[in-house]
């Protein structure tokens, strides 16, 4: 279920044109700045998106020139584990040969430290359910975080579903940005 919901969503991603990536992203990122999470958040993790997933570079943009710590996650395939890393810009960020965009600081930051988590996914639905790539990389390291982080998915309004098929280990979020609305989840 969960996988043909995956590739479903991921065929409807792929079909945006360059473009309209970019106008739905800049209105994701829009929404997300008036967020009173982002707003008082002093250090956030985000990503950085690729393959037609929500543009992120002007969010991580805007939050280092508000001064809030940026971090996004480098990623251990052998351990399929994620380490949250400061970068003081774009230019300290390096493709990996997965096709990532990774920090290239050895500066780690703490999971305590976050004050809030921007995830991707390729599906959310309106209870804060989530459909990533299938690698768990995110559950794992949500699962470690403090229930006191909100967590905000961001996807496409192509990829809100009404109900995602859930397991036992995934996160749910708090918050999904679409670029049409903001859904405060209850969970």
């Amino acid at each position: 279920m969960k996988e043909i919901a995956r590739l479903k969503n991921l065929s409807k991603r792929n079909s945006l044109s360059k473009k309209q990536v970019e106008e739905k992203s800049n209105a994701v990122q829009k929404l997300v700045e008036e967020l009173p999470e982002f707003k008082k958040a002093k250090c956030i993790m985000l990503y950085y998106g690729i393959n037609n997933e929500i543009e992120t570079k002007a969010l991580i943009e805007k939050a280092i020139s508000l001064g809030k710590r940026a971090a996004l996650p480098a990623t251990n395939f052998e351990k399929r584990a994620m380490i949250p890393r400061e970068i003081n810009s774009l230019e300290e960020l390096t493709e990996t040969k997965q096709g990532l965009f990774e920090p290239k600081t050895q500066k780690p930051v703490e999971t305590k430290e976050i004050d809030l988590i921007i995830v991707p996914g390729v599906a959310f639905d309106k209870s804060g359910s989530r459909i990533g790539r299938g690698m768990g990389f995110y559950d794992s390291l949500l699962r470690k975080t403090s229930t006191k982080i909100p967590l905000i998915g961001l996807c496409f309004e192509e990829n809100l579903e009404e109900k995602i098929p859930i397991e036992s280990h995934d996160v749910k979020m708090n918050i999904v940005v679409t670029d049409k609305k903001i859904i405060r989840c209850e969970n």
